[in-house]
């Protein structure tokens, strides 16, 4: 209500002046122009609810974590528990394997993996993780670790912590104990996360100072099963918010450098 009154003040103030025409038509060219866009996207949503329901009948025994359009007219891409697939419009065809722009020299197959990892990431819920951040920069980058106590190389990025801080970089740790579940290793990390100061545990923790045993309800479980969905090898595990992954340790310096040449990633 509030700009259709504006509207219709500025229709009757250029009408007495003889310009009706200069500001009306730039208010019809946005609808015009918002119009089709939104009945686009309209259509791209029920095209979408369609084909899950199709692929919900075809392919029952798959769950579907994403489902999006390719730049192939008719070909969708549907990534479930980690594999990348490409289905028809009509459900009838699955295709497995990569697809690659050749004009652009892009695997495409790659780039939608990279960004459903942080996705997958991103469903633990930053509640459920143990982040830093610094008290005087806003953080402008991310990245996610998954750590554990008795890594050497943890320790020591855990000690340049402060430089990535002020930076303006977050530090969101997942807690993954190499030994195992149902562990020692797992007990402390609890213990950890059970503290109450999570924080100076940790980091209590990382210098072999482990925290007075505790248990609560804790997301350790899903810390590891993330973890082995995504083919962790190695600890530190990191993912930058572009969607880089690096596998070990890497010094904060050389973080920042890699930061500095890349962007956060839309996902």
């Amino acid at each position: 209500m509030h700009y259709t009154n504006n509207v219709c003040s500025y229709f009757s103030i250029s009408k007495r002046h003889g310009f009706t025409l200069f500001y009306c038509v730039p208010v019809l060219i946005l609808a015009l122009l918002i119009t089709p866009l939104a009945a686009q996207a309209d259509d791209d949503t029920a095209q979408l609810d369609k084909l899950r329901t199709l692929l919900q009948t075809n392919l029952s025994d798959i769950p579907i974590d994403h489902l999006s359009a390719t730049r192939v007219p008719g070909i969708f891409e549907v990534i479930s528990e980690g594999q990348v697939y490409y289905v028809d419009s009509t459900a009838s065809y699955l295709f497995d394997g990569s697809l690659v722009d050749l004009k652009a020299r892009q695997n495409l197959t790659e780039q939608s993996m990279v960004a459903q990892n942080l996705r997958y990431i991103d469903a633990i819920g930053e509640e459920n993780m143990l982040i830093y951040k610094s008290d005087d920069t806003a953080p402008t980058r991310s990245m996610s670790v998954f750590t554990d106590l008795d890594c050497p190389f943890c320790q020591r990025l855990h000690s340049e912590l402060d430089i990535l801080l002020d930076a303006g970089v977050s530090v969101r740790y997942l807690l993954f104990p190499r030994a195992g579940l149902n562990t020692q290793a797992h007990k402390n990390l609890e213990s950890v996360w059970c503290a109450n100061d999570k924080h100076a545990a940790l980091t209590a923790a990382k210098r072999g100072e482990l925290a007075p045993t505790a248990s609560c309800e804790n997301p350790i479980t899903q810390h590891v099963a993330l973890a082995q969905q995504l083919g962790l090898t190695a600890t530190p595990m990191i993912y930058l918010d572009d969607g880089q992954r690096i596998n070990g340790y890497l010094d904060a310096h050389t973080l920042l450098e890699v930061f500095d040449e890349s962007v956060p990633l839309e996902h």
